[in-house]
């Protein structure tokens, strides 16, 4: 298939979206098929991701209702209302969006993000939705409830993320890490420093760190590439993930894919995730790593056996079977 998968990456620390779609490009070429990141004449589908195109590069409804009539996207959609193209006959390729969380729910104050998304909902064909959350989340806070639709977790590269085999915590001091390109309170920075705080912990924290919160005793490593960020948490025994309403967090994959059991707060999709391979953040720090020591082995073990749903190959054949559906759907070949 020529696939287009409308979102230019970049090798460099840059959120979740811009790690999960590179991967799953390079998996979609590995697999034999064409991906671009622009539309060309060929192009058999569209995956459009969430309200941008890229790092600092907003999408708008005008564009991507040109690129479902046309087939192109020019400057001229980008100042074009989307209506205007409701007369014109369909003759684009289908469009299949990958929306991201709520973005008023994830960063706690609303912004132009939340009109744009459900906005180009509307135009595109098919819905992938990273967890049940964010399905849920949509339906009741922007009342966007498409016609067709899927659930599909992000993944990571296994060839980035993968477990040390002599790893694994079996006494002594507990190494933690814990990661977010954000600086935004809402990632838990708070409960990050309080549980450096518990004897007998080490706690890591790679990205950016929220500059009203005192580190206390978190080691802060600054931002890292992916590939230094899987180095850290090899070396690490659990992860920490302490942030709210996060539809799908990269970061708790990535952990997974190393072999690590997660510490998570029930918030957002990080149960969907993390919850048959963690223990929640209890109210008190001290009883949450109670409860992550005392079911350490059982936990690390089941990471282990279901590893390879973390993977990038899992991920890129549910979006390729979806492909598939929906330029049989259009009648493209």
């Amino acid at each position: 298939m020529t696939i287009c998968i409308l979102y230019e990456t970049v090798d460099a620390p840059w959120g979740g979206a811009n790690q999960f779609l590179r991967a799953l490009a390079s998996e979609l070429i590995r697999m034999g098929h064409t991906v671009t990141h622009h539309p060309a004449p060929d192009t058999q589908v569209v995956l459009v991701n969430a309200f941008n195109r890229g790092r600092g590069r907003r999408l708008t409804p005008g564009q991507v209702a040109q690129l479902g009539h046309t087939g192109r996207i020019t400057r001229i959609g980008r100042w074009v209302p989307d209506w205007l193209y409701t007369w014109r006959r369909r003759k684009g390729p289908p469009l299949i969006h990958r929306v991201d969380g709520v973005p008023e729910l994830v960063r706690g104050l609303r912004t132009r993000a939340d009109d744009i998304q459900p906005a180009v909902n509307r135009l595109t064909d098919h819905t992938v939705f990273q967890t049940e959350y964010c399905r849920n989340s949509f339906a009741e806070h922007c009342g966007l409830e498409p016609a067709s639709w899927r659930v599909v977790t992000n993944a990571v590269d296994p060839e980035v993320c993968f477990p040390d085999p002599d790893g694994g915590w079996q006494g002594g001091p507990l190494r933690l890490v814990a990661a977010s390109w954000s600086a935004n309170p809402r990632k838990g920075h708070a409960a990050l420093a309080a549980i450096s705080r518990l004897p007998d912990t080490e706690l890591t924290f790679a990205g950016n760190w929220c500059p009203k919160v005192d580190p206390a005793a978190v080691r802060l490593a600054g931002v890292r590439r992916a590939d230094e960020l899987a180095e850290i948490m090899r070396s690490s025994h659990a992860l920490v993930h302490a942030a709210w309403n996060e539809p799908c967090s990269n970061t708790i994959l990535e952990a997974l894919a190393c072999g690590l059991p997660v510490v998570y707060r029930d918030s957002g999709g990080s149960r969907e995730l993390a919850g048959d391979y963690g223990v929640p953040l209890a109210e008190s720090p001290s009883d949450t790593l109670d409860g992550l020591r005392n079911r350490y082995a059982e936990l690390r073990e089941r990471v282990l056996l279901d590893r390879d749903s973390f993977l990038i190959h899992r991920a890129a054949r549910e979006y390729l079977s979806l492909f598939r559906h929906a330029v049989a759907e259009r009648g493209r070949t």
